[in-house]
């Protein structure tokens, strides 16, 4: 038995070593895709999700820029977004996680139960990559701590996680691939 777990700790040891060794870091002209989905269930409620594909381009060793499309659902309501972001990446937790913000700019079209909108919207949020290879990392985007909409002459801006307990509960989690 007492071998068995020493082969087990040998065998995590080099796991751990060799994802160290693969430490991920950007530099200008890296290219990178990204997807991000988000699911919430409730009981005796229709199902709400959301998918957002990203493709981004380093203008600078912590600088990306890039474009993005957005579709959500909720009970009757549906809304597509497609958009432009910058993203900064600002710290570094270890070697495999990287925290960025990310401001976006996107015209949304929303439709309620058959009525049509559209709107023009401006976020600041924040995220995190986690890098489990050279390329390959996992991803989860919090909620927007700054929000402004402009739809029909009338317009909105939120400042901090307003409404949301727990912002983490409304994160989107996905998969970002580098090449």
């Amino acid at each position: 038995m007492k071998r068995k777990m020493k082969s087990v700790i040998l065998a995590l040891a080099l796991v751990v070593t060799s994802l160290a060794v693969n430490a991920q870091s950007f530099k200008k002209s890296d290219k990178f895709v990204e997807g991000t989905v988000s699911y919430t269930k409730t009981t005796d409620v229709d199902a709400s999700y959301g998918i957002k594909p990203t493709i981004g381009y380093f203008v600078t060793d912590r600088v990306a820029v890039g474009l993005f499309g957005e579709g959500t659902k909720a009970g009757d309501t549906k809304t597509t977004n497609i958009g432009a972001f910058a993203r900064c990446y600002f710290l570094n937790i270890g070697q495999h996680c990287k925290t960025f913000s990310q401001l976006d700019v996107a015209s949304n079209s929303t439709n309620v139960s058959g009525t049509k909108s559209s709107a023009v919207a401006a976020n600041l949020g924040l995220g995190v990559n986690y890098f489990v290879s050279s390329r390959l990392g996992l991803t989860m985007n919090v909620a927007n701590l700054i929000s402004y909409e402009s739809a029909d002459s009338k317009s909105t801006t939120t400042i901090g996680f307003s409404g949301i307990n727990n912002p983490f509960a409304t994160a989107k989690f996905g998969v970002i691939y580098k090449f």
